[in-house]
């Protein structure tokens, strides 16, 4: 049972990753038979492997045609968009009222990888340094389950701009640098008023962008 559960682990990993990293594209048909030579394990830990991301929204089965890498709902992305807005205004609520304390230097560690990704031109450490920068913001609030949806969330805003970056790579795509710099340097000079001002201008600017990407 252990090294049953082993393999599934093993292959539960190896498929998140390529979905994550934008190997397996969304639309793309991923074969049991395929992936279990790749593996050179056997087909059952990679259904149950399956089965998990199936669970977690990532994959379907389709009858008699293979397992289906899900495409991302934009309605999805909007609304994980929201939710993080809103937290992030409570967040700043209890900055301006003093309740908690911004955490600069680790807000500066991840600025500083996200500044250095742009320029060796690696996104997905620009990606993962520039969300830890938001949740560093975020646990500011000390909530379990907000920092559990916030960690969905995350996840979710990754994947998604993983695979926009893979389609549309020519496009510029480290804009987040200037607004999280911004960010720090309101939050470093104490000014919340502006902190709030930058926040709901990204929110409105992101969400019709996203607007007009689903209707294109």
């Amino acid at each position: 049972m252990m090294a049953n559960s082993t393999l599934i682990d093993t292959a539960y990993d190896y498929i998140n990753t390529q979905i994550r990293t934008g190997e397996f594209m969304p639309g793309s048909l991923l074969s049991e038979n395929e992936l279990s030579e790749t593996l050179n394990m056997s087909r059952t830990p990679i259904r149950a492997a399956i089965s998990r991301l199936e669970h977690e929204g990532l994959l379907v089965t389709l009858k008699n045609r293979g397992v289906l890498v899900k495409e991302i709902s934009m309605k999805e992305v909007i609304d994980t968009m929201e939710v993080l807005y809103l937290f992030q205004m409570q967040a700043i609520a209890l900055l301006k009222d003093g309740v908690v304390e911004p955490d600069l230097k680790h807000l500066q560690e991840h600025l500083n990888r996200q500044l250095d990704a742009e320029r060796n031109n690696a996104y997905t450490q620009y990606l993962e340094s520039s969300m830890k920068f938001s949740e560093c913001l975020l646990n500011v609030m000390n909530n379990g389950v907000i920092a559990k949806i916030v960690d969905a969330g995350v996840k979710q805003l990754i994947l998604f701009a993983t695979i926009n970056f893979k389609l549309t790579p020519h496009e510029p795509h480290y804009s987040a640098n200037r607004l999280n710099q911004s960010i720090y340097d309101a939050i470093a000079a104490g000014d919340y008023d502006r902190f709030r001002e930058i926040a709901n201008e990204s929110y409105a600017h992101n969400r019709q962008r996203m607007l007009r990407m689903s209707r294109l």
